[in-house]
């Protein structure tokens, strides 16, 4: 879809409102080609073209929202946006006011797009498969732009627009051994594809010893910039929302009120410099960069705005509720580096575990920081700075207080873009931004 095309519907279909009534309309979007493989053939393909809205219909202190679909077409889209006006008008009168309803404020309109180097769709194909039937591989790759797009009655209008691939992949050998790669990017490059890939096949390789089996204890770790990405992306989850803070149910609670402090090498901020993803929201409020973390001291948390009407603070524009549920949540979080450079990270370590990635993260106590998972793929037992075989899957249960606090050892020096995979609502253009680090006493549990 064209930016034009967007405008066109949105001003047509504010053309329809009657007295009173504001309205904004949010569009994600989506022109993607995928391909599903499995055992190094390709099992699946299709291209999607997808352009989801949001309409959110205000009357004084009232607001009901709707969501449906648009496409190219103008008449026809104009006609389906009007039709779901019509209809959250009846209930919108019936509905009692709320004093926190607060149209969006005019901010400038922005026009972004991140242009990559993305190879033809007809040469997707033929760029890998000479690559990847050198292993058992299985995994998607969906590549295309990826679209945003936020504007208001009272004429404000953003758009964003971005090229982009993702290879999600796993290598598995015949004793079902796996090594998980995701290799993003927005300029294909395949002799740099080829290098990841034979790195991977190489710790396949790897895999192929017989699994050490840890005791539960503790432990020197390094933890590799997508693991630790995990580590960030929990702190959406009741974390860096001032609403959350507000309510008591926020992980960073101790920093607030007791001033507890993470360690000073650990800094974080909400940084949309990279242009990864829009700045701006749901409402058409455009974010700027935000400190949330630095040196380890808290200096500020996320505010939409709605938490601060209901607090009287100053917004900074942090998002609504997704339909994940997560309010107030980091869009285009950035966790700064450090001195250990990227060929030095084995021997920094020492003797320990080398955790590549980990999964089914969740809160084990909210409040006390506590996250518990599970090491996943490619994790090796480390000797004197030698990988010297993979370990069996562990759970781990340990605080933030803790990895990110008192005993950080070292954060590396080289950081890496971790995209968003999940695709449930469509491609989500947004990317969590990490390096690696250095842990002592690292809590495995089982």
């Amino acid at each position: 879809m064209k930016n034009e095309i967007y405008n066109s519907i949105c001003s047509q279909v504010y053309a329809t409102l009657k007295e009173g009534e504001s309205l904004t309309i949010y569009m994600e979007g989506e022109n993607s080609q995928y391909f599903r493989f499995n055992d190094s053939k390709i099992r699946q393909t299709g291209i999607i073209e997808d352009y989801k809205v949001t309409l959110s219909l205000y009357h004084g202190k009232k607001s009901l929202q709707a969501t449906t679909t648009i496409s190219s077409d103008i008449n026809y889209s104009v006609k389906n946006l009007t039709s779901e006006i019509n209809s959250l008008r009846d209930p919108l009168s019936l509905i009692p006011d709320n004093n926190f309803t607060v149209f969006p404020t005019k901010f400038d309109s922005l026009e972004m797009h991140r242009k990559g180097k993305l190879p033809n769709r007809e040469e997707i194909l033929d760029s890998l498969m000479d690559v990847i039937d050198k292993d058992n591989l299985t995994g998607v790759w969906t590549s295309g732009k990826i679209f945003r797009a936020s504007s208001t009655s009272e004429g404000v209008s953003h758009w964003f627009e971005k090229d982009s691939f993702i290879f999600d992949f796993s290598l598995i050998d015949a004793k079902e051994n796996m090594v998980k790669i995701l290799y993003p990017g927005s300029d294909w490059n395949k002799d740099k594809f080829t290098a990841v890939f034979n790195d991977a096949s190489d710790k396949l390789k790897l895999m192929d010893k017989s699994k050490i089996e840890l005791k539960p204890g503790k432990y020197r770790v390094w933890f590799e910039p997508h693991a630790v990405a995990d580590f960030v992306d929990m702190l959406n989850w009741n974390g860096v929302s001032e609403s959350s803070l507000r309510n008591g149910s926020s992980s960073l609670l101790k920093m607030r009120n007791d001033n507890v402090k993470l360690s000073e090498m650990f800094s974080l901020d909400e940084s949309f410099d990279r242009k990864s993803t829009s700045p701006f929201n749901s409402r058409a409020e455009v974010s700027g960069n935000v400190s949330i973390i630095k040196n380890g001291e808290l200096e500020n948390t996320l505010i939409n705005s709605k938490t601060a009407l209901e607090y009287g603070l100053d917004s900074n524009y942090a998002e609504d509720t997704n339909s994940w549920g997560m309010g107030e949540y980091l869009r285009a979080p950035l966790m700064h580096g450090g001195n250990i450079k990227l060929n030095e990270r084995l021997e920094r370590l020492g003797t320990g575990i080398f955790i590549s990635n980990i999964h089914y993260l969740n809160w084990s106590d909210n409040l006390g920081g506590r996250i518990t998972g599970l090491t996943r793929y490619a994790c090796y037992w480390v000797e004197d700075g030698k990988m010297i075989a993979p370990i069996k899957t562990m759970r781990f249960d340990d605080s933030f207080y803790n990895f990110f606090g008192s005993n950080l050892e070292g954060v590396g020096e080289e950081v890496l873009s971790r995209p968003v995979i999940e695709t449930y609502d469509g491609r989500n253009p947004g990317e969590t931004t990490c390096p690696g680090i250095l842990v002592n006493d690292f809590e495995l549990t089982l």
